[in-house]
């Protein structure tokens, strides 16, 4: 089980940092979550090279020391990283939580891959207009309620919005340094929240995807789990997965239990 390993890479168009667990083994593209970045997912990408991978993670576009030139949006950049981190290593898996899942589709449809592993991926074309419109509308009603909170200078408030809908626990319960963090990254996460729910996903996308798994938890929000439902329905080669006990923030709070069910995705016969 390899430590991990950082570098950040000059490209034609701009830099990556990259973090990298094991050595040797069967490359695989990990791709995260808004409002982290792949440190995080330490724990995670242990247990996957420990099973013999080589688990490449690049920070995505505003994360860390990444940054794409003349990006028409966030999600477009986060794809530009996504597919030249799968060619620069070789890998024919992508691995992608959240917003890293959305851009694992966006870019697979340009790549060879055997695979994805999606983990609660933020699809709103997976979406149902009429039957999940009040899903819809309240996920609308948050995202611009942060952009007006940031926008009054109340970063904090921007970023609690978020993390109070999405991740596993209250605001209030988070460890000051963690808080501190995020609200470091308001302005980076309300342009990704924006970005996630325009993303357009065409027929010619979910008809050209490799085979996907896609893994979500029943303590998620409905959003996600019907996300889900709707992507698996969507694709020519889907299948999903339901997690007992298990929040959004899976990959990071539930390590043991997701890093089970993502290796025997890849274990799996295509």
């Amino acid at each position: 089980m390899g430590a991990r390993q950082s570098e950040i890479v000059q490209t034609g168009f701009g830099q990556v940092e990259v973090h990298r667990w094991g050595a040797g083994g069967r490359p695989l593209v990990l791709l995260h979550a808004a409002a982290i970045d792949p440190r995080a997912y330490g724990p995670f990408a242990e247990r996957l090279a420990g099973a013999g991978w080589q688990c490449l993670s690049p920070a995505l576009h505003g994360y860390g020391n990444s940054h794409v030139g003349r990006a028409v949006s966030a999600v477009e950049a986060h794809v530009a990283i996504a597919r030249w981190a799968v060619e620069a290593s070789g890998a024919q898996v992508l691995v992608g939580h959240s917003m890293g899942g959305l851009a694992a589709l966006l870019a697979s449809t340009a790549l060879d891959l055997d695979r994805l592993v999606l983990f609660e991926p933020i699809l709103f074309d997976a979406l149902d207009a009429e039957a999940d419109a009040a899903l819809i509308a309240a996920e609308s009603a948050m995202a611009a309620a942060m952009r007006r909170h940031l926008a009054e200078g109340r970063p904090e408030d921007a970023i609690r919005v978020f993390v109070e809908i999405w991740n596993d626990a209250p605001w209030a319960d988070l460890p000051d340094p963690v808080r501190a963090r995020l609200v470091a990254r308001a302005a980076e996460v309300v342009a990704d929240t924006q970005a996630t729910g325009s993303a357009v996903i065409g027929p010619e996308i979910w008809d050209a995807a490799p085979p996907t798994v896609l893994i979500h938890g029943d303590r998620s929000p409905e959003i996600a789990r019907r996300m889900a439902a709707g992507a698996v329905r969507r694709l020519s080669r889907g299948t999903v997965v339901s997690l007992s006990g298990i929040g959004h923030m899976g990959p990071l709070n539930s390590v043991s239990q997701v890093a089970e069910v993502t290796l025997s995705a890849l274990r799996s016969p295509l």
